[in-house]
């Protein structure tokens, strides 16, 4: 059980922490996508919303030490999870991601007494939320994957479709007048390998990716939904050109779609810098640019 003193050196971190909350909350999602993959699809908005959600967490746990107060807000909040999904089974998940997340960050600093206070603190909440969502477990409504989404991977023909197709999408990108752009001053080879592992696990493989979820690594880029069609119309030709069909080539676009609300932006004051000083990427449409014909 946590005692007094455990809440108070998490509350007292917290308002140490300050602006790290955001770096804290970038590694936070990075541990929880690696755990399990098919929690981007649930947290799937832009940084700014990732963060807010983070930080609601952590402002929780600042306020535990007056339990009492904020317990009926702790199960409000439960139920509002309820509409989001979020299954008790998530729960470890959470807490290892944490855990991780504040070892990265202040790592000799994060000493075993801090982290055994950070731990019985998000126990003690996490209690609170499981039994409100156990209490209303008929109100959550999983969405069932359809026949093919289920093994996709599989579908497509494994690790290697995947690179094969990649490398193909890659190839049209930069020689793309517009969105290649954006890919220039990066290894062609890498990008292939990184969005291989991506891809790989959010289809039902093993995890091999460790980058940043996509909200994080996009954050900075002026990404509109004009250049996600344009970039889809490129996957969309690399797929059918690999032999995959149209079939197979819809439910991979399906799972590509689910994270384009966390990358796409109506404004350049949208994107978030990752320090003081740099300034967004935006990518300007040439003169005359028409969109691939395939």
């Amino acid at each position: 059980m946590p005692t007094v003193h455990h809440r108070l050196m998490v509350r007292d971190h917290i308002d140490r922490m300050g602006d790290n909350s955001n770096a804290l909350s970038a590694l936070f999602y990075s541990h929880l996508f690696r755990l399990q993959p098919s929690l981007r699809v649930v947290f799937n908005g832009g940084v700014p919303r990732l963060n807010r959600k983070f930080n609601s967490m952590i402002a929780t746990f600042k306020n535990v030490k007056h339990l009492e107060k904020i317990s009926a807000a702790i199960e409000s909040m439960a139920e509002r999870h309820v509409q989001y999904h979020i299954e008790l089974a998530y729960f470890p998940l959470f807490r290892e991601s944490l855990l991780l997340a504040l070892r990265d960050l202040l790592a000799d600093a994060f000493t075993p007494e801090l982290e055994h206070a950070w731990a019985s603190v998000f126990d003690e909440v996490s209690t609170i939320m499981s039994t409100t969502l156990a209490q209303h477990a008929e109100l959550q409504h999983p969405t069932p994957k359809d026949a093919h989404e289920a093994d996709l991977l599989a579908l497509i023909g494994g690790e290697a479709v995947v690179t094969s197709v990649h490398q193909r999408f890659y190839d049209a990108i930069y020689e793309d007048d517009f969105l290649g752009r954006f890919f220039h001053h990066r290894a062609k080879h890498l990008l292939v390998r990184k969005q291989t592992e991506f891809m790989v696990a959010a289809f039902g493989g093993e995890n091999h990716y460790r980058g940043e979820p996509p909200a994080f690594v996009h954050m900075h880029m002026f990404i509109t939904a004009e250049m996600s069609a344009i970039r889809e119309r490129y996957l969309h030709w690399a797929i059918m050109a690999e032999g995959l069909g149209e079939v197979v080539c819809e439910a991979w676009l399906k799972v590509d779609r689910s994270f384009r609300p966390s990358i796409e932006k109506e404004h350049v004051d949208d994107c978030v810098m990752r320090c003081w000083g740099q300034m967004p990427t935006v990518v300007k449409k040439p003169e005359g640019y028409e969109p691939p014909v395939f």
